[in-house]
């Protein structure tokens, strides 16, 4: 994926994937794999005599050991997300995840197509080109790539990952280390958001206050577009149904009462 369609997709435009909350997410991180394949190749090295003889497979994996759950994931990202927001983002990190496919497929339609196909209108209006279509697609054509792996899990055996470990002496257990057990996802997640956000995105820890003054911005337009049309939602529903008008006042009487006799238990104090 280029840096260009992960900024895109930093900046709000990528909110739903395909999913379950339990299902195990299975992260490595990529130094875990390299210090396990240069274990492996001494080891192999070291073992010359049964090499021919004896092939053995490792999967480093954290599912069976150190289980990491996709909500988890979810939940992580988006907390380090809402208290390091990313520089001008164009909506308010979130993430939906669901393992039904027509739920994803809404979810696509109104939270990535719709918000990008005004965009692009938008840009139409102002002289210059649109962009946000086609960084969604391609965005989307990655996101099939993975979701096979998001919406399956497997289980792997490790006795040959723990077997080499036990090889390795406290020394080379330091400096090549690929124990999985000891990782701590949400200082990992944490870890990996900021790199994404100084060294993918290019943006500056400096850069922090002016961020979060522009979620908090992005935050009240959501709250007072929400809040304008269930006004106007409300409005129509009065005025066409007399159920919703005799809700209405019933709510209001009620509203009333107990401020009149909120007054009241004071006036009495």
């Amino acid at each position: 994926m280029e840096a260009s369609n992960i900024q895109m997709a930093g900046k709000g435009i990528l909110r739903t994937m395909r999913a379950s909350n339990d299902a195990v997410a299975d992260l490595v991180p990529v130094d875990v794999v390299i210090n396990a394949t240069l274990a492996a190749a001494w080891y192999s090295g070291s073992q010359t005599l049964n090499r021919s003889k004896n092939l053995l497979v490792y999967n480093c994996t954290t599912g069976g050991i150190n289980p990491f759950r996709w909500g988890e994931v979810e939940y992580h990202v988006i907390s380090t997300f809402k208290r390091n927001p990313l520089e001008q983002a164009f909506r308010r990190p979130h993430v939906n995840l669901t393992s039904n496919h027509l739920i994803n497929q809404y979810w696509i339609a109104v939270s990535h197509k719709a918000p990008a196909f005004l965009y692009d209108l938008y840009l139409r209006l102002i002289g210059r080109e649109p962009r946000m279509m086609k960084t969604i697609t391609r965005l989307h054509k990655a996101m099939m790539v993975l979701e096979y792996f998001t919406s399956h899990s497997w289980v792997w055996n490790n006795d040959n990952v723990a077997m080499l470990i036990a090889q390795l002496s406290p020394e080379d257990k330091k400096v090549f280390n690929f124990d999985v057990r000891q990782l701590h996802w949400a200082e990992y997640m944490e870890s990996y958001c900021m790199g994404t956000k100084k060294y993918v995105l290019n943006e500056e820890l400096s850069g922090l206050p002016a961020a979060r003054k522009h979620l908090n911005k992005l935050r009240n337009i959501r709250y007072s577009f929400n809040t304008i049309l269930v006004v106007l939602i409300w409005r129509v529903f009065i005025a066409r149904s007399q159920m919703a008008r005799n809700i209405w006042y019933f709510v209001v009487s009620l509203c009333f009462k107990f401020l009149s006799y909120f007054r009241a238990s004071s006036t009495m104090r």
